[in-house]
């Protein structure tokens, strides 16, 4: 079996069931999104220290016949069977955790990042073909072109996520007051209900912003403009946001944190990130997240050494 996620994104959906048998999911109210009850330890999944009950994926529903919560439980339990899981993660990445999933499954490969793997291969005829669920502008790379080294910050909140148009309004001007140059993706339909409308005052920005629906992701977080990424952390962009070294801020959009967006803190997050000394201590960081990455995928590397194994086990299991 070969799943998309990371190794704690997919231990946390393995230890749904155990949570609902021991009470902690669903929650009991809505209360519980802020009365503190989701900061409780839990101590469940192998591997996973220190883990709260809003670190789980799926429990933030109180109603116990929620399709999606128990679809996931339904699943994970049902993964079990498998004779061996792939996942999209690098054995430096979380070493304590995929040794928790070899607990449970027989055999746990780490086959990532898979996009380092795919840029091995020399003419594939894979570039060519699209896998965005919207149409890229490249014009974005040439502004890019026009930017100093690390001056951009790049904010993307994903394919799928929504806000409502304050939330919108927030970032914008929190964007606008950092004084710092950006690339922002806005889709068409990332507004609830309605178009993106940013406000009057916005529009100071124009000779330090591009704005665009979508672009080539990898290759602006691989741009030497790009110094920074404002994301909401989905793992597709986490893993790439590693591959091309350029440290994150996340801003999530589960449960009630989505409603928590103040433009001081976007504003504040954002000049943190770029111009700050932690920032460059996370630039440092994120440099070194690369080179561990590049080093897992290369033709030595465990990445590729368990890709081969994980192709091997599908043969075997069908002969």
């Amino acid at each position: 079996m070969y799943a998309t996620v990371n190794a704690c994104g997919y231990m946390g959906i393995k230890q749904l069931y155990a949570l609902r048998e021991k009470g902690f999911a669903p929650i009991r109210d809505l209360s519980d999104l802020s009365n503190g009850y989701l900061e409780t330890k839990v101590d469940c999944a192998p591997g996973m220290k220190d883990v709260r009950l809003k670190d789980f994926p799926f429990i933030q529903t109180t109603d116990p016949d929620e399709v999606v919560f128990n679809f996931v439980i339904g699943a994970a339990e049902t993964s079990v069977k498998a004779r061996a899981i792939a996942l999209h993660t690098f054995d430096a990445l979380e070493p304590e955790v995929l040794d928790g999933l070899s607990t449970i499954f027989p055999r746990v490969y780490s086959i990532g990042p898979l996009q380092l793997l795919l840029n091995q291969i020399e003419d594939n005829g894979l570039k060519s073909i699209g896998y965005n669920l919207w149409k890229e502008d490249r014009a974005c790379l040439q502004w890019l072109d026009t930017k100093e080294p690390k001056s951009v910050v790049y904010v993307n909140f994903g394919s799928i996520t929504v806000m409502t148009a304050d939330q919108l309004v927030e970032f914008a001007m929190g964007l606008a007051n950092s004084k710092i140059s950006f690339l922002w993706i806005i889709r068409p339909d990332l507004v609830t209900g309605e178009s993106a409308v940013l406000p009057a005052e916005f529009a100071e920005t124009e000779n330090r912003s591009f704005i665009t629906s979508w672009c080539p992701q990898e290759e602006v977080l691989n741009h030497p403009a790009v110094g920074g990424f404002l994301t909401h952390s989905g793992w597709g962009s986490t893993i790439e946001s590693l591959c091309a070294g350029v440290p994150m801020v996340s801003w999530s959009f589960f449960a009630d944190q989505a409603m928590n967006v103040k433009r001081e803190g976007v504003e504040m997050l954002v000049k943190e990130l770029m111009e700050g000394g932690k920032g460059e201590k996370m630039r440092e960081k994120a440099m070194e997240w690369k080179r561990l990455a590049e080093e897992a995928a290369g033709p030595k590397g465990t990445s590729s050494i368990n890709l081969d194994k994980f192709i091997h086990e599908i043969i075997s299991s069908n002969n």
